[in-house]
C-alpha cells in the first residue's frame, strides 16, 4: 500500500496527464509525445488540457456505471470490512461472488505461513 498526502483528484490528474503527454494517447492529435517536444505549446496546452478533462469524465461514468451494476456486492464488502476490518484477497473475492467467510470477525486475519 501506498501512503501519500497529494489527494486522488491530483493524482488522477497526473496519471491522465502522463497518458496523454508521455505515452501518445491523444485521440485528438493521435500518437505524440509532448513530454520532451518542442511540439508544445500553447494551442496544444489547452487540448492536452481539454483532452484530460474529457478522459476523466468518461472514465467517472464507467466508474458510476460499474458500480451501480455491483452495488449489492460493493455494500457486502463494505459491511463485511466495517465488521472484520481486513481481509485477505481471497477472502475479497470470496465475499464478492456471495460467499461466507470461514474465520469470525473476531479472529485476526489468516497467517501467510
Amino acid at each position: 500500500a501506498v501512503v501519500s498526502t497529494q489527494s486522488t483528484g491530483d493524482h488522477v490528474n497526473r496519471l491522465a496527464k502522463v497518458l496523454i503527454e508521455e505515452n501518445g494517447y491523444s485521440r485528438k492529435q493521435g500518437f505524440v509525445r509532448y513530454s520532451d517536444s518542442h511540439l508544445k505549446n500553447i494551442e496544444t496546452t489547452h487540448l492536452i488540457q481539454a483532452e484530460i478533462k474529457e478522459l476523466l469524465a468518461e472514465r467517472h461514468q464507467i466508474v458510476k456505471r460499474e458500480m451501480a451494476a455491483h452495488k449489492s456486492q460493493l455494500m457486502r464488502m463494505k459491511d463485511t470490512l466495517v465488521a472484520y476490518k481486513s481481509l485477505t484477497g481471497e477472502e475479497c473475492r470470496t465475499v464478492f461472488s456471495g460467499g461466507r467467510l470461514t474465520r469470525q470477525p473476531s479472529e485476526g486475519l489468516p497467517s501467510s505461513d
